[in-house]
């Protein structure tokens, strides 16, 4: 695809999503809460993970890794939606990763980690950041403080991989409402609102990618 650079014209290939993991949010046969986060991958001149799920996630990241090609070790950036359990876990696995996190609301910067080297700095205000091509990252906060999603251009159009500021499809249903013992309602309103202005297609915190009515 060809696009446009300032006046110069490059030949190169868009970024691309795909789900790893969908995740799940339901109840078992003895009531508990089965849980575990969507794991995405974003493929652009560097390969991302978005949110890395729960223990259970850790062979299906492997293998679907595998049918791209890649391993843990070939992932370049790791970006946490969110610091809850289930959104996190298996961040171990992706050892040459730097990873991407936000602990509090604006105007608070965010941290990268590099595990590796055992270290971490502050960065940039997420938005600034240039961290690969057709990707940014944007404040969604409400479901916690620290919520972020990630906006990637791709060919079908703007794919944004929301973490619990959009925990599944039913929550295209403006009248559905999150569990206000979790969340600030008012800015997972503003924040959910802001994702369907902006998204083509939406990955939710617990399920499959779909698509954006407009």
């Amino acid at each position: 695809m060809k696009m446009m650079m300032g006046q110069s014209c490059l030949d190169r290939e868009m970024a691309s999503v795909n789900v790893l993991v969908k995740g799940q949010h339901s109840k078992n046969e003895d009531g508990k809460l089965v849980i575990s986060s969507t794991v995405t991958l974003i493929k652009s001149n560097k390969n991302i993970i978005v949110d890395t799920g729960s223990f259970l996630d850790k062979e299906t990241i492997i293998k679907e890794l595998q049918k791209k090609d890649l391993t843990p070790e070939s992932i370049d950036i790791v970006i946490l939606t969110h610091l809850h359990l289930d959104h996190i876990v298996n961040t171990y696995l992706f050892k040459n990763a730097q990873v991407y996190c936000k602990f509090k609301k604006d105007p608070y910067s965010g941290q990268v980690h590099y595990p590796r080297k055992g270290c971490l700095e502050r960065t940039e205000p997420f938005g600034e950041l240039n961290l690969a091509n057709d990707m940014c990252i944007i404040s969604t906060p409400g479901h916690t403080e620290d919520m972020v999603s990630v906006v990637v251009d791709t060919v079908e159009g703007k794919v944004v991989i929301a973490g619990d500021a959009f925990p599944d499809k039913s929550f295209l249903d403006g009248k559905k409402q999150p569990d206000p013992l979790l969340v600030n309602i008012q800015e997972f309103n503003e924040s959910r609102k802001k994702i369907i202005e902006i998204a083509d297609f939406i990955v939710p915190g617990h399920g499959d990618m779909f698509k954006v009515e407009k």
